[in-house]
């Protein structure tokens, strides 16, 4: 659009009116012809409708569940020199699922620059109090179509009389509808002044995601590293800038950890990190908040303490990818050479105890905590956002009591942020106006204040978008590009710490993680190598505790971390049931079920608590991983009868118990065994006895039936009788 002196009018869109004529037409010639069971109905109910649409006027497109917004993106990230054209995109963008009916717009500048960075936060959100506008552009936005955009281009020449013989300064600038639908767009102008430059920092963090596991995948490096992934989107942007890197050593950790199956882009990468001549700082290990840490009762922050977990043979035995330093050469051909954790976590040459709390964050108990970090060779720094003070320092440069604050500029970092997220053209136009807006108030013209910027956590940030912003900031009129390094070593200025803002539960979430991590560190006594499970489980609190995580999600990401502790405790552990003793000794026979991955020693204590019961106090037992293991526990039982409890619990070799206390019952029958013996020995004897008297009439049967019958009695005659005699 041609400011209004010039008369000139605005280019229209005649295809695309036609376009939508044709659809309103096709619509509404449809909507007549669809009820066909209108055609049996009487003549009258059919003229009445037909009356009423001739004689009502279409009626405005009903409202939309969102509705339209209007953006306006001042060219040149706002920045008007005198004599230029002042441009102005205005984007009207229709979420809907209604069109947005055709509007006039205009272009409209206030008579007078805005006072300081309160009074343009205040037009920025839309209270134009105390703002007079002079009405300078007009223009037409077309109608809208549902999930469109329709834009119109203000320009107006920097020979108009409502801009020549302006003095600098930050000018509110609105775009605004009219007719089909009502809408404004504030945004600024800054006529810059001259003057002695001022130095300007930016820090950009080079991080990932939030996540709950301890590192980044192989599968989520080779997507994050790949030419169009979020990783390289931010080398991309800070390649061949003066910004300050401030990186997760996590990212390096996750990609070393691979070693020889690491992603050719991640190793490609991570080369590409270490050459940056860039100054750098490393984050919290997963970019863990730094104050709920400290609020929570930590005298100092969480650090890693092994990461040895995600370390494998197979992978280790070639030197892990670009590494900053050589790795010891193996002791065997073909033996795994594990990098320390040092190694894994470096990040290049960086500027140590350096931190950076969350926005808003930081109370006197954080800073004197942090600061106390320090050495004489390396002295504390803590980065504080100037909404996180009592009153505005004139310098980023500062200190409470005695601990180095660099104080980075609240609203500039805000809209240096804003503009990074966004992938919209206009929108992200607008925060950069407003950047270069409180930019220019920020000014101090001199070398010795300089200010500080930062670009805030964030992972939807395109590579177009991040290049804008370190664009904006190199070529913000009136600033030298600087360091961080360099601000914090200008002389500081004293100042003083207000209410931080920050989430008070997020201290309680710290104070349970850090109380499961202490039981997860009992538990893993059981391990020949314990930290393979202590180390996994403090890389995961820090993940768990990154400064993105907010609100619902951060409570659930602790949820699910503390549930996941829970299931690890409980995946060692006894299995029995109850049973019958029927002798004076046999062997108990419980499980141990171990669900770990690797082999356990373990040590089972029984207790009974009767006398007529005695067991084997301590066995140990080594059981294999992902198994159950069954044991053999020496019982003795009196010469008694009744129910016995007997108590078994698991301890690791320290002596810290494992799992739960198992209690089974035993049934004691310990005199059937000698009534068994005796009622054995009585049968044996009977049977016995039986066998031998049968045995013996059974020999007095066949004596007898093998012996003659028995001779008469002999007669006391003579012999001779008879036969002088005969019968």
């Amino acid at each position: 659009m041609t400011s209004l002196p010039s008369g000139s009018p605005v280019p229209r869109r005649p295809l695309t009116r036609r376009f939508l004529a044709t659809l309103a037409a096709a619509a509404l010639a449809i909507g007549l012809a669809a009820p066909a069971a209108a055609l049996a109905a009487p003549a009258a109910a059919i003229a009445a409708p037909a009356a009423a649409l001739a004689e009502t006027p279409s009626p405005s497109p009903s409202a939309s569940a969102t509705p339209p917004t209007l953006a306006a993106a001042p060219a040149a990230n706002g920045i008007l020199r005198p004599g230029e054209t002042f441009a102005v995109l205005t984007t009207l963008t229709n979420p809907g699922q209604s069109s947005v009916p055709s509007a006039s717009a205009t272009l409209s500048i206030g008579s007078t620059p805005l006072a300081d960075d309160a009074g343009l936060t205040r037009w920025l959100s839309g209270d134009a109090s105390g703002v007079t506008l002079q009405q300078i552009a007009t223009g037409t936005l077309d109608a809208t179509a549902p999930s469109a955009q329709t834009s119109v281009s203000f320009t107006v020449p920097g020979t108009d009389p409502a801009l020549s013989g302006r003095a600098p300064g930050v000018y509110p600038v609105l775009a605004q509808t009219a007719g089909g639908v009502s809408l404004k767009a504030p945004t600024v102008v800054v006529i810059p002044a001259d003057g002695a430059l001022t130095p300007l920092a930016v820090v950009v963090p080079i991080t990932a995601a939030p996540r709950t596991k301890g590192l980044l995948t192989a599968s989520e490096l080779a997507e994050l590293t790949a030419v169009d992934g979020p990783l390289s989107a931010q080398l991309d942007a800070v390649d061949g800038s003066a910004a300050t890197l401030a990186v997760d050593p996590a990212i390096p950790a996750a990609i070393r950890v691979l070693g020889s199956s690491a992603p050719p882009t991640a190793v490609a990468w991570l080369q590409r990190l270490l050459a940056l001549p860039n100054d750098r700082f490393a984050l919290q290990f997963g970019d863990a908040d730094l104050a709920a840490q400290i609020r929570s009762g930590l005298t100092a922050p969480l650090a890693p303490t092994s990461l040895q977990y995600y370390l494998t043979a197979s992978d280790s035995t070639k030197p892990a990818p670009a590494l900053s330093t050589p790795t010891p050469s193996p002791t065997a051909p073909g033996q795994p050479t594990y990098p320390d954790l040092a190694t894994l976590l470096d990040i290049g040459p960086a500027d140590q105890n350096v931190f950076w709390p969350a926005t808003d964050s930081v109370d006197g108990s954080v800073a004197a905590a942090l600061g106390a970090l320090g050495t004489a060779d390396g002295p504390a720094r803590v980065l504080v956002a100037s909404s996180n003070l009592s009153a505005r320092p004139s310098t980023a440069s500062s200190a409470v009591d005695g601990v180095s604050t660099p104080v980075y500029d609240a609203e500039v970092s805000s809209a240096l942020t804003a503009a990074a997220g966004e992938n919209d053209t206009a929108r992200r136009g607008a925060s950069l106006a407003a950047a270069s807006g409180h930019l220019a108030l920020a000014r101090t013209g001199t070398s010795d204040r300089p200010v500080l910027a930062v670009l805030d956590r964030g992972t939807d940030r395109s590579r177009v978008s991040l290049r804008a912003v370190l664009g904006a900031v190199a070529s913000a009129p009136g600033y030298v590009p600087s360091t961080l390094a360099a601000v914090a070593n200008t002389p500081a200025a004293a100042v003083t710490l207000g209410d931080p803002t920050a989430d008070a539960s997020r201290a309680a979430d710290v104070s349970a993680l850090t109380s499961d991590e202490g039981e997860i560190d009992r538990f893993a006594t059981i391990l020949a190598q314990p930290e393979l499970l202590t180390g996994r489980e403090r890389a995961e609190v820090l993940q768990v505790l990154n400064v993105a995580w907010t609100g619902d999600a951060a409570h659930t990401a602790v949820a699910d971390h503390r549930a996941a502790t829970r299931k690890t405790l409980d995946s060692v552990g006894i299995l029995s049931s109850d049973f019958r003793l029927v002798s004076s000794s046999a062997p108990l026979r419980p499980w141990v079920h171990n669900d770990l991955p690797w082999p356990i020693t373990v040590v089972l204590r029984a207790q009974t608590n009767d006398v007529r019961l005695r067991v084997q106090a301590n066995t140990t037992v080594e059981a294999q991983a992902s198994a159950n293991t069954r044991l053999e526990v020496p019982v003795q039982a009196r010469v008694a009868n009744g129910e016995v409890v007997v108590a078994m619990q698991l301890f690791s070799p320290t002596g810290e118990p494992i799992g739960a206390r198992q209690s089974v019952q035993v049934e004691v029958r310990a005199e059937w065994e000698s009534i068994g013996l005796i009622a054995i020995i009585v049968l044996v004897a009977v049977f016995l006895g039986v066998g031998v008297l049968r045995t013996i009439a059974r020999r007095r049967r066949t004596r007898a039936a093998a012996s003659p019958p028995e001779a008469a009695e002999p007669s006391t005659l003579d012999p001779h009788d008879d036969q002088e005699n005969p019968a």
